[in-house]
């Protein structure tokens, strides 16, 4: 059996390995035939006993015709019993075989009726199939809509939404009601009965007569109640507007004199003097231009609820003092056509002050809230740190060089804020720069000392190969010749030297002294 070429590696390698106990049937079956003759020649090496067959092991070929001879008890019982069980096999098999071969006889004939029969009944069958397809499609986007609809909505399960396009049912007519219940009392009768609804038709009646008051009352009241005239209708108008202004006053004075909380208040730096100067002279000149705003608006609603009075008061016996506060009035009234663009204009400037003033405050409200976070964030790291600790910043001020005519931006700022704002993060710009210094020291020290000990092992090196007797001078040619030239002289100088060649002359003068 040769390989083909195209197994990969594995797969030969573990048939390789497997191939010692792969046998072909004739070998296993020789195999076998030899391991049940020693095995029988084991057991029964005389072949006067063979083995008999074990009955556990019974098939449908065994033949078991008759008991034979000398068996009695169980094993007479149990023999009967295969017997009877290898005939009910048998039988079973020819029923199956005769099964097989009428269903396929029945199949066939079956396939050649199909194909005999009317084509109509075929087509009438698919478009039943289609349509039913069809229906079970519809039904499966129903479905998904409905998993798409959020179940945890509370208009999915309301009960006006889902009924929303169904048809109301109508309502049943009293008299069926009546009717039914006359009939179903008609039987007997019951006081019970009679007296809830006794009960129900006074509820009724009490209902009713409620209702029949409350558009009594209704009606009276629209005819009561005459028509406001304009007169009044002017006044109660001037009134409403004069507390408006009243009250839109009374809040601008309130946001002009109000201030960001102690505690914001607390972190931010003070103004200065020339500020907060500048900030009164605006708010007195605001409230001075208010108080002529209002004068002047009191005087108009005045002129306008007086000539209304005037009018809705006229008699015939007028005093003569009349026409002079007609006259009043009139030049009263011409003044404020005069004054009413520039009341515009001051109610303009007032709600621009107004929200200089609320925008202020919100800034520095918002200024000592970051004020506060990163002061918080710096106690917070300088407690953690172990750079602060061993590099502390000096207490003493940074000295100038030179005379410094104005103060920087950053002199002005210093000097208002507190003292935990910026001088914590100096420290740690002071504290890094220090360690980058002191780091910087240490390399060039480090750098130094291996300068040294190169120097040293250099010396130590010159040294030992002086003593090894390997001392080499280079000496070079002048730089103006054409090529450089390197000579090297050799000189043994070692501590050697010295004995040798004249060993024999130190042996015969040791000798000589001996």
């Amino acid at each position: 059996m040769q390989e083909p070429e195209n197994i990969p590696e594995s797969f030969k390698n573990v048939q390789h390995s497997l191939g010692s106990y792969i046998k072909q049937r004739q070998e296993a079956t020789h195999i076998r035939r030899v391991l049940a003759a020693h095995l029988e020649s084991a057991l029964d090496p005389d072949g006067q006993h063979p083995l008999p067959r074990p009955l556990s092991l019974i098939d449908a070929s065994c033949n078991i015709e008759s008991t034979p001879h000398g068996v009695r008890g169980l094993q007479k019982e149990y023999l009967r019993c295969v017997r009877t069980n290898i005939t009910a096999r048998r039988e079973y098999a020819q029923t199956c075989k005769a099964h097989q071969v009428k269903g396929q006889d029945h199949a066939c004939a079956s396939l050649g009726n199909d194909t005999l029969g009317d084509p109509m009944e075929g087509f009438l069958g698919l478009v039943k199939q289609q349509q039913k397809h069809e229906v079970l499609c519809i039904i499966q986007d129903y479905l998904d809509v409905l998993s798409q609809k959020p179940t945890a909505a509370p208009e999915f399960l309301a009960l006006k939404e889902v009924l929303k396009d169904v048809e109301s049912l109508p309502q049943v007519p009293p008299e069926v009601l009546r009717v039914s219940g006359t009939q179903q009392r008609s039987g007997g009768v019951d006081l019970k009965d009679l007296v809830d609804q006794l009960e129900k038709s006074v509820l009724r009646a009490k209902l009713l007569l409620k209702r029949e008051q409350r558009l009594l009352a209704k009606v009276k009241s629209e005819h009561d109640n005459p028509p406001v005239n304009e007169a009044g209708r002017l006044q109660a108008l001037g009134t409403a507007r004069n507390e408006l202004i009243n009250w839109i006053e009374a809040e601008l004075s309130r946001a002009g004199e109000s201030s960001p909380d102690e505690d914001d208040v607390n972190t931010i730096t003070n103004p200065e003097k020339k500020g907060t100067g500048c900030i009164d002279g605006q708010l007195a000149t605001i409230q001075q231009q208010y108080s002529q705003y209002t004068k002047a608006r009191q005087k108009l609603v005045l002129t306008v609820t007086g000539r209304l009075q005037h009018e809705a008061q006229i008699t015939l016996d007028e005093e003569p003092d009349l026409a002079v506060e007609s006259l009043d009035s009139r030049g009263v009234d011409e003044m404020s056509h005069v004054v009413y663009p520039y009341l515009e204009e001051l109610v303009a400037v007032a709600n621009e002050q107004k929200a200089i003033i609320q925008l202020k405050s919100h800034l520095t409200i918002n200024l000592a809230k970051q004020f506060k976070a990163s002061n918080q964030c710096l106690e917070r790291l300088a407690h953690e740190s172990h750079l602060l600790p061993a590099y502390p910043m000096p207490t003493g001020s940074s000295h100038r060089k030179g005379l410094s005519l104005e103060p920087s931006f950053g002199d002005e700022i210093s000097k208002h804020e507190k003292p935990d704002s910026s001088r914590r993060a100096r420290a740690w710009v002071y504290a890094s720069e220090s360690a980058a210094n002191v780091m910087k020291e240490e390399i060039l020290e480090k750098l130094e000392e291996g300068s040294m000990a190169i120097d040293e092992t250099r010396q130590t090196m010159l040294e030992l190969q002086r003593l090894l007797g390997d001392d080499t001078e280079v000496s070079r040619g002048d730089k103006d010749e054409d090529s450089l030239t390197q000579k090297e002289t050799t000189n043994s100088k070692d501590i050697w030297s010295i004995i040798d060649g004249s060993l024999g002359v130190i042996q015969q003068g040791d000798r000589a002294v001996a």
